[in-house]
């Protein structure tokens, strides 16, 4: 699973904006990107499966717009 970070509107390139995780149990997940939030700062950190090449080619806002309404939030 990815976790996929928002800062101020902004998904911040590199390891600032997605951590790949292999964690599965959800409290885990939770501590993971509560740890992953603070490391950086981010405002929201949400859990996306799978990270397609349609999503690659997204522009930011239409990037941060998926990632709301279609990925759970943990932070």
């Amino acid at each position: 699973m990815y976790l996929i970070g928002i800062k101020k509107g902004v998904h911040p390139c590199g390891n600032a904006g997605t951590l790949l995780t292999r964690y599965k149990a959800e409290y885990k997940l939770r501590e993971t990107a509560q740890r992953f939030a603070s490391m950086y700062n981010l405002d929201e950190v949400y859990g996306l499966q799978t990270y397609s090449q349609k999503l690659c080619e997204m522009n930011n806002t239409e990037f941060i717009n998926y990632v709301r309404q279609n990925c759970r939030r943990y932070v």
